[in-house]
């Protein structure tokens, strides 16, 4: 069985409701549907590890109203690393 990480994302954008879709890179597989954050407001996602304990996502974060749409993605992400959207 994998290992997983756990990682922390934050909603550094100066909107609220943010709808963010986070996809783990290991599997290619949606981590726990959609997540609606507020301005600094953030989630714990887990993720799948690698032998060397490192693991990779990506999202994609938008509005409702179209006014942030974008997407961004890390590489080497470390069990208790802290991400932003941006």
């Amino acid at each position: 069985m994998a290992s997983t990480i756990t990682f922390n994302l934050r909603n550094n954008q100066m909107t609220d409701l943010i709808n963010v879709i986070v996809t783990d890179l290991s599997t290619n597989q949606q981590v726990n549907g959609t997540y609606t954050l507020n301005r600094d407001e953030s989630v714990d996602i887990q993720i799948v590890a690698d032998s060397g304990g490192k693991g990779a996502a990506s999202w994609a974060y938008g509005t409702t109203d179209g006014s942030i749409n974008s997407n961004n993605r890390d590489d080497n992400i470390y069990d208790g690393k802290s991400c932003t959207l941006s």
